[in-house]
């Protein structure tokens, strides 16, 4: 992944961002709700491994099914995760 890509999610283009820690404070990724004009998915860009894809999937679920409660978020996206990354799905530079 670049530094920015764009990803079409249920018909909207949404942004996909790898932004310095420092415009993070904790968070991993951010999601843009409800998204605006030009939606903005923002990933932490210094993670990597299964923490990256958990964080990927986490935020795109996020963009595709706003709906979904935190709890359901979270454990989805990490079994997809860790089955990806036992896929070996890496990020390439």
């Amino acid at each position: 992944m670049s530094e920015s890509i764009r990803v079409k999610v249920n018909g909207r283009v949404w942004r996909v961002v790898l932004a310095p820690a420092t415009s993070m404070g904790r968070d991993w990724g951010r999601c843009d709700h409800p998204p605006g004009r030009h939606p903005t998915i923002q990933i932490r860009r210094s993670l990597k491994g299964v923490n990256l894809l958990d964080t990927v999937v986490h935020e795109l679920l996020h963009a595709a099914l706003p709906q979904l409660d935190e709890e359901t978020v979270d454990t989805t996206a990490r079994s997809i995760a860790k089955g990806l990354h036992a896929l070996q799905y890496r990020r390439q530079t």
